[in-house]
């Protein structure tokens, strides 16, 4: 069968955009789904940076509401960093990312009943009268922003809209979380922390190998077309039986070589983004080199190429 003919740059593996069902994706859409579902207001789900837990949320949620069998709104917000935080600037950066037209610029309670009137107008939409919204660079948060949030859980309350707040970040956030309970914060643990989610990066064998697996099997483009992500990049060897998730044990003992050969000592937890790069490095080289099947030095030559190498020493560093 003739390779889909892509446009340069087109495909998924050229753009980065894609997210596959990980053992890592699955188990954290199988807490958020309980979350969700049990109507719990907050969880905190936090992990090293760069290993995917956003875009992972992002993924999860997409099918929640389909698991629950009925439409959940959902928003997405992301703390950004200031050095002095006020009122004004969190509410008017979470209008700018809900995304609404006419946000408020004048006073902070005018942009607060903006976004609760917002939240309660898509919550009555929903059946279960429910709205979730996540926070991404979470660990940024401080008392003060909390509090703030406090006041928009509370009004949504007294409209009986249940407000989930899923707060990602790094693991500072865990930290966070503790000073909290030693402050005797209850009014901010009971809402936005109560559950916690450690997310992890690729750090077995089996996860290389299931991740290989969506490659061969998951994933596929152009939808419909029955041509996966390695179907396309190695049309030959993959009608010939071969698959990346057989190259699982060389890649787990390349990313270990690797890392005894620059000194890093720490236990494997390679970031879902580097093991991507790497994947997609492969790919990309053996469609540009007309390459059958990714030979051992291709993979050693993809994972240097991704930059892992110099993530782990500047994370040993920091």
């Amino acid at each position: 069968m003739k390779r889909p003919n892509i446009p340069s740059g087109v495909h998924p593996v050229e753009q980065g955009h894609y997210v596959l069902p990980t053992r890592e994706v699955l188990k954290l859409m199988e807490t958020l789904m309980k979350t969700v579902s049990n109507r719990s207001p907050g969880i905190i789900v936090y992990g090293r940076p760069r290993i995917g837990k956003s875009s992972s949320i992002q993924f999860a949620m997409r099918y929640i509401p389909e698991k629950l069998g009925a439409p959940i709104p959902i928003f997405s917000t992301s703390c950004n960093l200031y050095r002095v935080p006020s009122e004004e600037k969190f509410f008017l950066d979470i209008l700018s990312d809900f995304k609404f037209p006419f946000p408020s610029k004048r006073k902070p309670s005018n942009m607060r009943s903006q976004i609760v009137n917002l939240l309660i107008e898509q919550g009555e939409k929903s059946k279960l009268r429910r709205v979730v919204l996540i926070i991404d660079e979470a660990h940024r948060l401080t008392e003060l922003h909390y509090n703030w949030l406090i006041d928009i859980y509370n009004e949504l309350d007294r409209a009986k809209i249940s407000l989930t707040v899923i707060s990602v970040g790094q693991e500072e956030l865990l930290s966070r979380r503790t000073f909290f309970l030693e402050q005797k914060k209850s009014q901010i643990i009971g809402r936005f922390m109560t559950k916690e989610h450690q997310f992890y990066g690729i750090r077995t064998l089996e996860d290389i190998k299931f991740c290989l697996k969506c490659y061969d099997q998951v994933s596929e483009y152009p939808e419909g077309s029955g041509w996966s992500f390695t179907r396309y990049y190695f049309p030959k060897a993959f009608e010939e039986g071969h698959r990346l998730e057989k190259c699982a044990a060389d890649l787990h003992s390349h990313f270990k070589d690797i890392r005894r050969e620059y000194g890093l000592s720490k236990s494997l937890e390679i970031p879902m983004e580097y093991f991507a790069y790497t994947v997609e490095n492969a790919m990309k080289q053996g469609y540009a080199n007309d390459i059958y099947w990714p030979t051992q030095d291709d993979w050693r030559n993809a994972i240097k190429d991704s930059g892992y190498i110099e993530s782990e020493i500047y994370m040993a560093l920091a």
